[in-house]
């Protein structure tokens, strides 16, 4: 706050000339008791107050005395500009207050002073009663001793109290009136906000602390009927979730949808809409009127236009510059009193649709030539007899529709006889499914066998799911892990392959078959039979043809053209060239392979991703395999240290020694080595070993 604001503007003044009588006229007149004293040039240069003009008479002064004689000449003069806080403080009854040109702009005196705050305090007070009694809200204030100390009108109707019964209370008999805690309000230092109700209204009450710097100054309490904003508030909730459903149906339909109002402007548009026009985006539609879109959109206002003028549907064909069929259809939506609110318009790509047709035509022939090719990658790789004598049986029931069981340990190709035996049934055109039975969980495989219907059971696809031998049908089913079926799953299995006939769960259809079933196993099913965990019927069922393949370790004339097949297959996967050395090939013939075809498969794989050398040597073999096979790596024994290079020469002099003692052939003495014949030759000679060709 400014000095000029709170000074005593343009005050009445005294000239140098004047006399004490003309001194108490003034004073006389205007009701003050001092007055500023100017000279001729209009500067202040004394102040002269009734007590200085009463001193001078008592001391013998007439009332034709010049107040020159007798005026205070150290006067205290301050720019107008100057602020209350700079001045307040100082210990002067009277202050001159001077403008910016250096002239008296006002006077400012402690009685002037508190008159001024006095009026101010008044009208600032009388100024917030006017407010709080006309604020909507209910006002409590709560004072540092817990009484209440102010209670507006909106407060005596939002509780039913009367501020006359309230004033000077206790906050308790208030609060507890409300229902509610004065412990609550009383001990929290930090704003609150509570809801209760009276009667049928929702009170918000707010809870706002009184801090003062020496001590609690209480709190205030505003109180807010909120029950028209929770009507409100749910009305707006209920026009925005049906507003988002809308968006999201609008949003979510295949065809594209544009709605215009009444005025031709657009106020939705799906992504379907600018999917089949391909051009533009939302933003640069909502909100234009159809009147000025152009390119591919202007069909929108031509729709418009027949619509508001024919009050009727209307349907419109095109071909867009890009070679789509669209199909537009406008509809209208009519208000209250008959008239057009809306305008509907919908698109529907027919080229689209036309192309669906054509893939799904391109995709049933394709999957026919995939049918077709399917096993052309899966021609038997064999060689010994036993191998033979299987194939051919294979081959002699392929065209037949008779069961056939296979039998072998784990990993010797059953599931491979036996997609060779669909390639060359007459069933070879439709599909083969191959089921694990050990691989489905028991609560899942009878919906997987057989399928269900819509509703069946909690979880199910709302739109049912046909069974794997429903898939199936006119080609031929491939069951394998037999063994592990449970037994209440081979009741039904034996009924179904009786009768050619499943039902679905749930459902009370016959659904029809035409399949051929293959059925494998790696386990003794006559003795499962006799431990009651294999039903006999079920096995005399599905044992009408066995075949029964051997471990590989009974027939090792196909273990290595197995391993070289696989060998070509990896490095063509791969990129790669890598051989086999003779002693592998040894190594690999010799072992046992209890993994059978797999476990040699993965061998191959492994060893010609992990050899970093071409030719593959007994060191580069697992090291599981090398310790059942009881191979020792040759470790060369050092007594002194030396260099690398003549290290390198004795070690690879040493070797070719030894080998050639060892074979008594240099192309054999080379594959030892792994290396070339001409390699040993040079190597030989660079080193003086004696080789006779």
């Amino acid at each position: 706050m400014l000095v000029k604001e709170i000074m005593l503007e343009n005050p009445k003044t005294l000239l140098c000339g004047n006399t004490i009588a003309d001194a108490c006229e003034l004073y006389n007149q205007q009701g003050v008791n001092c007055a500023p004293v100017i000279n001729e040039e209009g500067k202040v240069v004394g102040i002269l107050t009734v007590f200085r003009l009463l001193q001078a008479l008592k001391e013998g002064a007439s009332f034709f005395s010049s107040i020159e004689q007798i005026m205070d000449p150290n006067i205290s003069t301050f720019p107008e500009d100057t602020d209350f806080n700079e001045v307040c403080a100082l210990p002067v009854d009277r202050l001159i207050i001077l403008n910016k040109h250096g002239f008296l702009a006002g006077v400012l005196t402690r009685m002037e002073l508190i008159n001024k705050v006095h009026h101010a305090l008044e009208k600032t007070e009388s100024d917030l009663s006017v407010m709080l009694r006309s604020i909507y809200n209910g006002i409590i204030g709560v004072d540092h001793t817990g009484e209440v100390c102010y209670f507006n009108a909106a407060a005596e109707k939002l509780t039913g109290l009367v501020s006359k019964d309230i004033l000077g209370q206790s906050a308790e008999v208030l609060l507890k009136h409300l229902d509610l805690d004065l412990k609550h309000f009383e001990t929290s230092s930090d704003p609150l906000v509570e809801r209760f109700r009276i009667g049928n209204k929702t009170i918000l009450i707010q809870h706002s602390p009184i801090e003062r710097e020496d001590h609690n100054g209480g709190y205030v309490l505003v109180l807010q009927d909120i029950s028209a904003l929770e009507e409100l508030s749910g009305e707006l909730q209920s026009a925005w979730l049906l507003n988002k459903e809308l968006e999201g149906v609008i949003q979510s339909c295949y065809d594209g949808i544009v709605v215009i109002d009444c005025g031709g402007t657009i106020v939705r548009v799906n992504d379907s809409y600018l999917r089949i026009i391909g051009d533009g985006t939302q933003e640069d539609l909502i909100g234009k009127n159809v009147a000025t879109l152009i390119d591919k959109h202007c069909q929108l206002d031509s729709i418009y236009k027949n619509i508001t003028a024919s009050l009727q549907s209307f349907n419109l064909a095109i071909k867009t510059t890009d070679g789509k069929d669209i199909v537009f259809s406008g509809s209208i939506v009519t208000n209250d009193i008959g008239h057009i609110a809306q305008i509907v318009i919908t698109l529907r790509d027919f080229t689209e649709l036309n192309l669906f047709k054509m893939e799904a035509a391109r995709a049933a022939l394709e999957l026919g030539e995939l049918r077709s090719r399917q096993f052309e990658d899966d021609d038997l790789i064999f060689k010994s007899l036993a191998m033979q004598r299987v194939v051919q049986q294979a081959l002699r029931v392929a065209p037949t529709d008779s069961t056939v069981m296979l039998n072998g340990p784990s990993g010797v190709g059953k599931e491979k006889l036996a997609k060779y035996i669909h390639k060359h049934s007459l069933r070879a055109e439709k599909p083969m499914i191959c089921i694990n039975c050990g691989a489905i969980p028991e609560p899942l495989i009878e919906s997987e066998f057989f399928g269900y219907e819509k509703g069946a059971f909690t979880g199910a696809h709302r739109d049912g799911k046909p069974g794997l031998l429903e898939l199936a049908d006119g080609g031929t089913v491939f069951l394998d892990e037999i063994g592990d079926m449970p037994l209440h799953m081979q009741v039904k299995l034996l009924r179904a392959l009786q009768e050619q006939v499943i039902y679905r769960i749930g459902g009370s259809k016959p659904v029809k078959l035409n399949i051929r079933i293959l059925a494998a196993t790696n386990k003794d099913l006559k003795q499962l039979v006799v431990n009651k965990s294999f039903r006999e019927d079920l096995y005399y069922r599905l044992n009408v043809i066995p075949l029964h393949i051997l471990s590989l370790q009974d027939r090792k004339q196909d273990i290595l053209i197995l391993a070289i097949s696989f060998l070509n297959h990896f490095n063509k996967k791969n990129n790669m060239d890598k051989k086999l050395s003779l002693e592998t090939c040894q190594l690999i013939e010799n072992y046992s392979w209890p993994g059978n075809v797999r476990e040699l498969k993965n061998l191959i794989e492994r060893v010609v991703i992990m050899s970093d050398e071409e030719v593959i040597t007994p060191r580069h073999l697992p090291i599981e395999f090398r310790e059942v096979m009881q191979i020792e790596e040759w470790t060369p024994k050092l007594m002194d240290i030396i260099p690398l290079q003549q290290a390198k020469e004795t070690t690879e002099r040493e070797l070719i020694r030894m080998a050639l003692e060892t074979k008594n052939s240099l192309r054999k003495t080379a594959q030892m080595l792994g290396i070339s014949h001409s390699t040993l030759l040079r190597k030989a000679q660079q080193y003086g070993i004696m080789v006779q060709s």
